[in-house]
């Protein structure tokens, strides 16, 4: 793809800083609720999959450390936080591209992708952050719906290949259902479809899975883009880091677009990362309380015979459907902000996982 950026680049920039919300605004304005609770301390925040165990100690310790270096561009910091990132991914710095948040880098995509504008391919429901995005660039899209079984659809989006298709999407475990795809799935889908398209596969929780990354497969295949993020189970959302991981090539497309390729993430959110990978005991807390709170969650909707789907995820996706009462005026009463209803037939919708504690309290609330 040739770019051609000095009139694009205006556009592009001063189009996306147009839209009337950010991305988190938008969804946080679809959150019934949101506005009466977000200042309220007392709050349970189920909403948004952020990892209630906060950030690692050893994170926290290391960011404290580095306020000092705040004066500097401590570059240092960025080559030892690609070298870890590398090493963990089983991959070369030069496949890496860090950013503020995986958000970031689909919204940096997608304005790649539209340079000469184009079509492309999302399923639904998911996490379609950049979508208001790729519209306002002028390209046009299909949505593809879930299945029967809440999975993506890969025949159907695969059936909804056009000409001028640039980008398809997938969500890895999915956002906001939690299914996951097998590597093999996506393997197999990226070798049916041409070669120019891009396949960006967001594996935002896959820190959550047994199932291996697809990083080591981005120089057999150089349409697929991978995007990381250390929001979930490092607990970074608010210190903002995620990653992309391509072949090289592309990755150099990409920091074309960038001013300074990764000038936006501070020397204290770097060197928490850097600290945090290396948290194992972190790690393991975060992932053995969240497997013991899914299965909790998940025996609690069964009592109620309310209607979830396997997660693999920090997040259940369950019916409404035979759900008496109002489930959303409860969550106020008790002061919890859920999801929205994602999907009306069926009335689908979203609770992030908390502690223990936390979920036993939202049962209480909602019988």
């Amino acid at each position: 793809m040739s770019i051609n950026r000095r009139d694009w680049l205006k556009t592009a920039f001063l189009g996306s800083a147009a839209l009337t919300l950010s991305p988190l605004e938008f969804y946080a304005k679809e959150t019934p609720n949101f506005n009466l609770l977000k200042k309220d301390n007392e709050t349970i925040r189920l909403c948004f999959n952020e990892n209630p165990f906060g950030t690692s100690p050893k994170a926290l310790e290391a960011m404290q450390n580095s306020l000092r270096f705040s004066s500097l561009y401590d570059f240092k910091f960025a080559d030892i936080l690609s070298e870890k990132l590398a090493e963990i991914n089983q991959t070369k710095k030069e496949n890496l591209l860090v950013s503020a948040g995986s958000s970031f880098l689909l919204e940096l995509i997608t304005k790649y992708v539209s340079i000469n504008k184009g079509h492309f391919i999302i399923p639904d429901p998911s996490f379609t952050i950049f979508e208001p995005i790729a519209e306002f660039l002028g390209m046009s899209k299909s949505v593809i719906p879930l299945n029967d079984k809440k999975k993506i659809d890969l025949e159907k989006m695969k059936n909804s290949i056009q000409k001028d298709t640039k980008l398809i999407y997938i969500c890895n475990p999915n956002n906001p259902t939690g299914d996951l795809l097998s590597r093999q799935e996506i393997e197999n889908f990226i070798k049916s479809i041409p070669d120019n398209i891009i396949v960006l596969v967001d594996e935002a929780y896959i820190e959550f899975t047994t199932q291996k990354s697809l990083s080591d497969l981005v120089d057999v295949y150089k349409n697929l883009i991978i995007t990381r993020t250390f929001s979930k189970l490092y607990g970074f959302a608010g210190a903002r880091l995620g990653y992309a991981i391509g072949n090289p090539k592309l990755i150099v497309e990409l920091k074309k677009l960038q001013s300074w390729s990764g000038a936006e993430i501070s020397v204290v959110t770097m060197a928490g990362a850097i600290a945090g990978i290396d948290d194992k005991e972190f790690i393991n807390k975060v992932l053995d309380n969240n497997q013991k709170v899914k299965d909790f969650t998940i025996s609690e909707f069964n009592k109620r015979e309310i209607k979830t789907i396997p997660s693999s995820a920090n997040f259940i996706y369950f019916s409404l459907e035979n759900y008496k009462g109002d489930y959303f005026k409860k969550l106020k009463d008790a002061k919890i902000l859920g999801g929205k209803t994602y999907e009306q037939k069926g009335k689908w919708t979203r609770i992030s996982l908390g502690t223990m504690e936390q979920m036993q309290k939202y049962f209480e609330m909602i019988s």
